[in-house]
């Protein structure tokens, strides 16, 4: 499938392919639409936002290294709900806090 996840050559993410985002249900809730790329595909922002807090606390629990995720419904940074995210990127339209959680794609 064209939306699963992909890895660069460095080993960081890719983005979702623009045509996916917003279109296609969630890999994982299959409720809201896919916004951002996922271990197994696109994930919804919230789906997004699980699957790094269970990735911390497994590197955690591990005794490795946490990375910092600031995706989240509502925002981390000012609760507003109003949030988005184009496939690699993600912004609060509120707060203007925004951060890259993939490469942009080809």
């Amino acid at each position: 499938m064209a939306a699963a996840a992909a890895f660069g050559r460095n080993g960081k993410p890719v983005g979702l392919d623009a045509q996916y985002v917003g279109r296609l249900p969630c890999c994982l809730c299959g409720i809201r639409s896919m916004k951002l790329p996922g271990r197994q595909g696109g994930v919804c922002i919230p789906c997004y936002a699980d699957e790094c807090a269970a990735a911390g606390r497994r590197a955690a629990t591990a005794g490795g290294w946490v990375a910092a995720s600031f995706v989240g419904d509502p925002c981390l940074a000012c609760g507003s709900r109003s949030v988005d995210a184009n496939g690699w990127a993600f912004w609060c339209n509120s707060c203007e806090m925004q951060t890259a959680v993939a490469l942009p794609p080809q």
